[in-house]
């Protein structure tokens, strides 16, 4: 595995943490990580900081979906590439040693005259 696949694991996980936090820092009905922390069950900060904090959250969950769909799409071309044939194909070049090099098969000549 390469650096972009690190790279977008290391994103991935970032952005996870930061939107659990997200999503426990959001108080819905006097839930959340607020209400632990001894804030009462009404938002101090207005009604704006809240629909911040769920824009935040929404962004944060669609960089979260695109980059599980960048990783799928990097892994999923990378084991493409790195399949080089099919079975059959490995097995000869396994039993006869020749690497790259395959037969292949000779014309079939058909006698059109008669036969002796």
């Amino acid at each position: 595995m390469g650096f972009v696949f690190w790279l977008l694991i290391a994103v991935h996980v970032v952005l996870c943490l930061v939107l659990v936090l997200l999503v426990l820092v959001q108080n819905d009905k006097g839930g959340g990580i607020a209400a632990l922390a001894g804030g009462s069950s009404y938002s101090s900060q207005g009604a704006g900081a809240a629909t911040f904090i769920q824009k935040l959250t929404r962004g944060v969950a669609f960089a979260f979906m695109l980059v599980v769909l960048a990783i799928n799409f990097y892994v999923s071309h990378l084991t493409q590439n790195q399949q080089t044939g099919s079975e059959l194909k490995g097995a000869f070049q396994e039993e006869t040693g020749l690497g790259g090099i395959i037969p292949q098969e000779a014309p079939v000549e058909q006698n059109q005259g008669t036969a002796e």
